[in-house]
Formats: C-alpha cells, structure tokens, sequence
C-alpha cells in the first residue's frame, strides 16, 4: 500500500523534548490505555497528544484523571492528515502500542516525517520497525517496557534521530508509491507468466 510521500516529509520539524504523540481509533486494540500507564510511570515528565476518538474516549479520560495526568494529556479528536503531520514532526516519540495491527500505517507516515516510534511488537509492526534499526519494539502489553522506552527515547534524542532517519529510508523503500507500483508490477508477471 502506497503512502502520501509528498505530505508526510520532516520539512520543518522542531521535536518538543518531552512529547510524544499517539494517534488511532481509541479503542482496546489501539492500545491507549497502555499508553497512559505507562506515562504515569515514566521517570521523565511526559506530555502525550492524543488525535483521534472512538468508543473508549470518556474511559481513557477518565483513567488518565485516575493517573493524575489529566493535565499532561492534550485530546484532539479526529484530524485530517494534513492536521496531523506539524504534529508528527513536532513529537520527540509516537507511540503505537496497538495489538495485531494491520500494516501500522501510523508508524509508516511518523517515520516518514522522521519522528522517532516505539510499537508493539505485534501483527504487521515488526514489517515497518526493526528493533535497534529505525525504533523500539517492546511486547503487546508490557507497560513497564514502553515507559522504559519512551524513557530511553527522550533521554537520548541523538540516538532517537538516527533511529527515525533510518525509518524514513526503509518506509520510502517499501511503501513509496513507486515501490508499491514496483511490487504490483512484479506480482502480476508472476501471475500471468504461470
């Protein structure tokens, strides 16, 4: 699947130190709640945005005011992608801590703006993340890792660019719109030469 190239770039990006930004439908798969409980237990003051909405809006409000990090929570609700990208380029990590994701396009558009990603490792996430390469997998559900993660991250902004520079070169190889026309291409000779 090809992404908009042209539109997601890191033209621009000024990453703010301490934060991250998640973006998906907020739901148990997107894995929000995760997100906010791992942030509760960072050793680093962390600010979260959060762009999207979803059935468990009210319940994730609410566990972020049982946290006591109401106040280090921005909810956007549903952007458009041109809305989202300042916001892609201006976060020091996305978080994108869902179970069994398809293709995890929100880890393909954040690097292609060079922001840094820690995912789950999970469905088609490990296909756009290498651990150690272009970002940071932790388990589905390990709270304790992503905080430790998001930790490492802000601690080590250097590291976390070279990381999101590689991701940008990996994703441009694969999801490009001529690298998908290159795949589709090669598919259908497949397919019509048997």
């Amino acid at each position: 699947m090809p992404v908009e190239v042209a539109l997601f770039t890191p033209t621009g990006a000024v990453r703010e130190r301490n934060r991250v930004l998640f973006v998906g439908r907020l739901n148990t798969q997107k894995g929000l709640g995760d997100v906010l409980e791992a942030l509760a237990t960072c050793r680093q003051p962390v600010e979260l945005d959060v762009i999207g909405d979803g059935p468990d809006r009210r319940v994730l409000s609410e566990r972020a005011a049982a946290l006591g990090i109401t106040e280090r929570v921005r909810w956007h609700g549903q952007l458009s992608q041109r809305d989202v990208v300042p916001l892609y380029r201006a976060a020091a990590a996305v978080l994108v801590p869902s179970r069994d994701e398809g293709l995890g396009l929100v880890a393909v558009e954040a690097l292609l703006c060079e922001a840094p990603v820690i995912a789950y490792r999970s469905g088609g996430l490990p296909d756009v993340i290498r651990e150690g390469e272009t970002g940071w997998l932790v388990a589905p559900g390990d709270r304790r890792a992503l905080a430790d993660a998001v930790d490492r991250v802000l601690a080590d902004p250097t590291e976390a660019a070279l990381r999101a520079r590689s991701g940008r070169a990996r994703v441009l190889e694969r999801f490009s719109p001529t690298a998908a026309a290159r795949s589709y291409r090669a598919l259908y000779r497949r397919v019509t030469s048997a």
